[in-house]
């Protein structure tokens, strides 16, 4: 065979030996990072306390404080038991519909807001599933592993409502003003307001996508987006006449639909 046509035969076994060689090291390396986890969770507890802020905001805005105590069933899959409590307020645009509602005189016969509904103690118990690990190199010598996890379970939650039209107590129809506020222009100097306010009991489902990061062996820390969701619940075709003489109007709506509250949560793990 001559020299012109053994290169391409050459060139031919030349790639397709290097690539046969960049497999078989891709696949050495995934080995070794499987292989060489900081810290394997398999039968182990962990305690995980986070904050969460409310990452889409219409009417309320939520603040949650939770902690997490799980399972380690496998090193991909956990149980977890998680409650906390959730401070929660409305937010600027629903104070300024609830002021601006009361001097509305086409608005006699109205309905109520969805997503009123604000959630304060709660409690899920869901499974966590991590399919996903990998190693990070953030610093020269502190390489970060981490894991991509996706949870969903479920529970039990306290719920409470305020409207922003039915005021029991109308101060000043014309100023919108439903409170004892010392000063007609700051409603912070207000001790106690008059809308007429709700509560209870739900059951809950939450599902989350998140990452732990492990610098040290049995540290970490998690970012997550989590969702609450619940079923709503409110009354349409209320009369102002009947509301503000202290009596029930309305009627349930039929198809009320579901909550969504989606947070953004940071937190600690402590494996044990």
């Amino acid at each position: 065979m001559s020299t012109v046509r053994s290169l391409p035969v050459l060139a031919a076994l030349t790639l397709a030996l290097t690539a046969m060689s960049a497999a078989g090291q891709e696949e050495l390396l995934e080995e070794a990072v499987v292989r060489n986890r900081l810290y394997r969770p398999a039968g182990n507890f962990e305690l995980s306390p986070s904050v969460g802020v409310s990452f889409l905001t219409y009417l309320t805005a939520h603040y949650t404080f939770n902690v997490g105590l799980a399972y380690n069933l496998f090193d991909t899959l956990a149980l977890e038991a998680r409650g906390g409590y959730a401070f929660s307020r409305h937010t600027g645009l629903a104070r300024s519909i609830s002021e601006s509602f009361l001097n509305r005189e086409d608005k006699k016969v109205t309905d109520e807001l969805e997503d009123l509904w604000r959630m304060n103690l709660h409690g899920v118990v869901g499974v966590r599933w991590a399919p996903v690990y990998g190693k990070l190199s953030l610093l020269a010598d502190v390489p970060a592993h981490f894991q991509a996890y996706l949870w969903a379970g479920g529970g039990l939650a306290s719920l409470k409502r305020e409207s922003l039209i039915q005021c029991g107590q109308v101060v000043d129809r014309g100023l919108g003003i439903c409170d004892d506020r010392t000063d007609p222009l700051d409603r912070s100097t207000a001790k106690e307001r008059f809308w007429v306010t709700e509560t209870r009991a739900a059951p809950v489902v939450s599902a989350a996508v998140g990452l732990r990061f492990f610098a040290f062996e049995r540290h970490g820390v998690k970012l997550e987006i989590r969702d609450w969701v619940f079923q709503d619940d409110y009354r349409v075709e209320l009369s102002r006449d009947e509301w503000e003489a202290g009596r029930e109007t309305g009627v349930p709506a039929t198809s009320p639909g579901l909550t969504h509250l989606v947070q953004f949560d940071i937190g600690y793990t402590f494996l044990f």
